[in-house]
């Protein structure tokens, strides 16, 4: 779509789709509008490709996607990845001693465009980490030190903990820096803490302003919409910025509030949105 006259990003989980991972003929509709005005419609999410292909129909109405925190770009129609950025050794290497030595469990993700598959250490025995660990058995392995050894780049790292661990995103922050270390919640039980390790830059919002730059498109035709803490990146970029009802407290008293994710929150947005985008 050339010359677009805006651009809509949705996060997905807990913000598209509903508690049943569907998506409603409400939030279809508003998308289908999208296409009809030359809205371009992109998808940011923390799901792996594999992952995303696991919920989401292959006809599904949008025009990109924002994959793996903002690590990955794909153009929808084509499926042809137009960004990447992974970890490089070093990285990994300096990674791995410091999460070793605050004895975290966490998983380190092949290189795009195999992210779904990756390595693990246990050293909390975590519950939600062990529920991942059997959710993607087939695609999982202890990290061993000859693995380790042949590990030239990765996506990222995951590390999952307790909620009552916030410190230790900080901490991982000031001793990984300059890498990227983001916090979310848990999808499986929507309490533990996930903190997730990428390169230098990654996040939604930078991938978003990449999209916007290439498209030509300027941050006020921009709209958001999100309902974690990995959707800060993006919600903080000057944009037309919602959140919904299921977020965090603190996001909601920051942003635009809609709805509850089961309620249409997504439609809602995009029709305020459009009627200030027409005014």
């Amino acid at each position: 779509m050339p010359d677009p006259r805006g651009i809509c990003v949705t996060d997905l989980d807990g913000t598209l789709l509903t508690s049943d991972r569907q998506i409603t003929d409400a939030s279809l509709a508003a998308l289908h509008e999208l296409g009809k005005r030359r809205i371009m419609r992109i998808i940011a999410t923390g799901r792996s490709l594999y992952s995303f292909s696991r919920v989401l129909p292959p006809d599904l109405p949008i025009d990109y996607i924002i994959f793996s925190t903002g690590a990955g770009i794909m153009e929808w129609r084509s499926r042809q990845i137009i960004h990447r950025t992974n970890l490089n050794a070093g990285q990994i290497s300096r990674a791995m001693t410091v999460l070793n030595r605050m004895k975290m469990d966490y998983a380190l993700h092949y290189p795009i465009p195999e992210t779904h598959r990756f390595f693990y250490v246990q050293a909390e025995k975590v519950p939600d980490f062990q529920r991942r660990c059997e959710y993607y058995a087939e695609f999982a392995s202890p990290l061993t030190n000859a693995s380790a050894m042949n590990l030239q780049t990765a996506t990222q790292f995951l590390a999952i903990t307790e909620p009552d661990r916030m410190a230790d995103v900080d901490r991982l922050s000031r001793m990984l820096s300059p890498l990227t270390v983001i916090r979310t919640t848990s999808p499986l039980d929507f309490r533990s803490l996930w903190i997730e390790v990428f390169a230098t830059g990654v996040n939604k919002g930078n991938a978003v302003l990449r999209l916007a730059e290439d498209l030509s498109c300027p941050r006020s035709r921009i709209m958001v919409i999100g309902n974690d803490y990995n959707d800060i990146d993006m919600l903080r970029l000057g944009v037309a910025s919602y959140v919904t009802a299921n977020a965090p407290e603190d996001l909601r008293q920051e942003f635009h509030n809609v709805s509850h994710h089961d309620d249409d929150a997504f439609r809602e947005a995009v029709t305020d949105w459009l009627d200030k985008l027409d005014n």
